[in-house]
């Protein structure tokens, strides 16, 4: 089950944990991003209940920390960012990603010859299958926790390209064409194979060994320095998750991660609902923290306080041990007064 210290005790009355994805880039930009101006944002924060935070610290080719592995960063904003947090009784998962904008190997995801209008964004992710990618985001996420010391590390995009990019245009990289070989007899499935259930099981399989793997080096890493690894993953599992490899749900139950987070991102309740349901029962068999994502600003919804409040409540009676809201840099003082209230503060 849950695990127990999601929620905890502040003058008799229960505590939600609640946490915020956020761009402290964007929130702080150079010449605003000394540690007291970000600590002034993060006290309203932490008032408002918000205990842990995941910074997105490398995006689209820029990273804002010290790194040998990946060179000169575009300015060094993490290491304020802790100092700031650490005074505010915050913690901090600085998040690192296998593929997407946060990608950070540099074997990519190839399109069959044949494919015609593969979006560009797809041409630009690191493919799992690569070991190699693999070894470069550890070796990233090995210099914050040792340069750093946050609390933990969060994963994003640890999956495959999306899945109707995938049901039409299977990777045809080196290293996936190579697998195919031993269980299909050829590099790439012909759309008919793609018709057959047996293939697509296969595909489905061999792409969550590849993600899965990446997985398990992030969490021996973390294992080793004693931190927590927490991720963020899709709230659709049998339509989009397991379609690019991410199986979430074995993850929570082999205790690969310590907090689950699927942005259940929806303007719709009764979507919402649905999902808080699926989400329930698959984290229940591990003993991993699940925070339901609330998309307070993103590209599928966009909530007033009230909508917002209304969604972490039901997340709370439906078993969520809190809630995770997108994004930091939009949470306005009226939101900000319905976290707390939420929260349990």
């Amino acid at each position: 089950m849950h695990s127990a210290t999601a929620d905890t005790t502040l003058h008799g009355a229960s505590v939600m944990r609640v946490a915020v994805w956020g761009h402290p880039y964007a929130e702080f930009p150079a010449g605003c991003d000394s540690v007291a101006e970000i600590a002034e944002r993060l006290a309203a924060l932490r008032e408002a209940g918000i205990d842990l935070y995941f910074p997105f610290v490398a995006v689209t080719g820029e990273h804002f920390f010290e790194s040998e592995v990946l060179g000169r960063p575009a300015r060094d904003l993490l290491g304020p960012f802790l100092e700031a947090a650490r005074q505010v009784g915050m913690a901090v998962h600085p998040i690192l990603g296998l593929g997407g904008p946060l990608g950070l190997g540099q074997q990519t995801y190839e399109p069959p010859a044949e494919a015609a209008g593969v979006p560009q964004y797809v041409l630009h992710w690191a493919c799992a299958s690569w070991g190699e990618n693999h070894e470069r985001a550890v070796l990233v996420a090995n210099e914050i926790i040792e340069h750093y010391r946050p609390e933990g590390i969060h994963l994003d995009y640890a999956r495959f390209p999306n899945a109707e990019v995938l049901a039409r245009y299977p990777c045809a990289c080196a290293r996936c064409k190579e697998a195919r070989l031993h269980w299909l007899g050829k590099p790439i499935p012909e759309p008919q194979d793609l018709l057959k259930p047996g293939v697509v099981y296969r595909e489905l399989q061999m792409r969550s060994e590849f993600v899965r793997a990446f997985v398990e080096s992030m969490r021996g890493l973390t294992d080793h320095h004693g931190v927590e690894l927490s991720a963020s993953v899709r709230p659709r599992y049998y339509e989009d998750a397991l379609a690019e490899g991410q199986d979430w749900a074995d993850w929570c139950a082999d205790g690969l991660i310590d907090v689950c987070c699927p942005m259940s991102y929806t303007e719709s309740f009764g979507t919402f609902a649905l999902w808080m349901a699926r989400h329930l029962r698959l984290t229940g068999n591990g003993d991993v923290q699940w925070l339901a994502g609330i998309g307070v600003d993103s590209p599928e919804a966009r909530l007033n306080a009230e909508q917002m409040a209304r969604q972490a409540r039901f997340a709370r009676s439906a078993g969520a041990d809190g809630v995770a809201l997108f994004s930091a840099g939009t949470l306005d003082a009226e939101q900000l007064a319905s976290v707390r209230e939420v929260s349990g503060l």
